[in-house]
């Protein structure tokens, strides 16, 4: 009995080293991922450059704010930190391990929305996997919201699992994929169209947010305001019919227009400029296109400019 139980902990001992060696190999290779989902969170870890001003937001701002055109107008570099399909908390996060990883921006553009204030659990969780290994501050952050298992945290290679495209990107990485060597600063244009006919099927939209997501945001600006970064909020362009299905706006402008006030911070709002009339510029009702972002990249440069948001 004594040699079978020596014989089973052998066993699981090398079994643990062998999973722990699988999951330093999966997570090292895909820190150096350049496929959308792993590459948002990589790119800020591998790239040193300080910047002076970051875009902060979700989708939104990924695929919206050209950082190549903002340098060109007002003569400054600035990087796009937007997180795709992630709500405020996920922005926060990304927002602070910049500012771990870098100095403080002194300039940040926060774009804000109806979905801003949402808290997202889940979706495409994965981009976390490797940070399990090499990042276990990143983990602890993430997981108040994400509720990682015991199992997923502490045995090797577990969180993979059920995730065989996960998998094949670690061994295999398909270079077909690699859409950010197609991006610049963080920044990703999408060259999709659309004709606005799936309108019909969207009924109503809501503002998502309540205590807890509101008091994220404001304690997320009092310390960024406390770090000497000045802060501008900026509503991006929504397709107009778009905005007709927005059930509880006027209570979503409120709420920022209190905050901006509290924090002094200024506020840009391109929800009807003449862009925002045209299916041409985006490729869905709440993304523009790379042709709508550059046009509305270029006018919120200059109207930055002529407010005098630098000084």
């Amino acid at each position: 009995m004594k040699k079978f139980l020596v014989r089973v902990t052998l066993f699981l001992f090398a079994a643990f080293i062998c999973a722990t060696l699988l999951d330093v190999f999966l997570s090292s290779h895909l820190l150096k991922n350049k496929n959308r989902i792993f590459a948002s969170l990589n790119q800020i870890y591998t790239d040193s450059t300080d910047y002076d001003l970051v875009i902060n937001g979700s989708s939104r701002a990924w695929v919206q704010y050209d950082p190549i055109i903002i340098d060109s107008i007002l003569a400054i570099n600035s990087y796009n930190l937007g997180f795709n399909g992630s709500g405020i908390n996920r922005q926060i996060v990304k927002y602070n391990k910049y500012c771990e990883l870098h100095e403080n921006p002194k300039y940040l553009i926060q774009n804000i929305d109806l979905w801003t204030m949402g808290i997202t659990r889940g979706y495409e969780r994965e981009q976390f996997f490797p940070y399990f290994i090499y990042d276990r501050n990143l983990i602890k952050v993430i997981d108040k919201y994400e509720n990682f298992s015991l199992a997923e945290k502490y045995i090797p290679c577990y969180r993979y699992l059920g995730y065989k495209d996960v998998l094949l990107e670690a061994l295999f990485e398909d270079n077909r994929k690699h859409w950010f060597e197609f991006s610049t600063k963080g920044y990703w244009g999408n060259n999709g169209v659309w004709n606005g006919d799936d309108l019909a099927k969207l009924d109503s939209v809501s503002c998502s947010c309540d205590t807890t997501s509101v008091r994220l945001f404001v304690d997320f600006l009092e310390q960024t305001t406390s770090n000497g970064t000045k802060v501008l909020f900026v509503y991006a362009p929504v397709y107009h019919e778009v905005r007709t299905k927005m059930i509880n706006e006027h209570q979503m402008y409120k709420m920022y227009d209190t905050i901006a006030v509290r924090f002094n911070i200024p506020i840009l709002d391109y929800n009807d400029i003449p862009l925002c009339y045209d299916t041409t510029y985006f490729y869905n009702g709440t993304h523009l296109n790379r042709i709508g972002a550059e046009s509305f990249t270029i006018q919120l440069a200059h109207d930055i400019d002529s407010i005098g948001f630098l000084k």
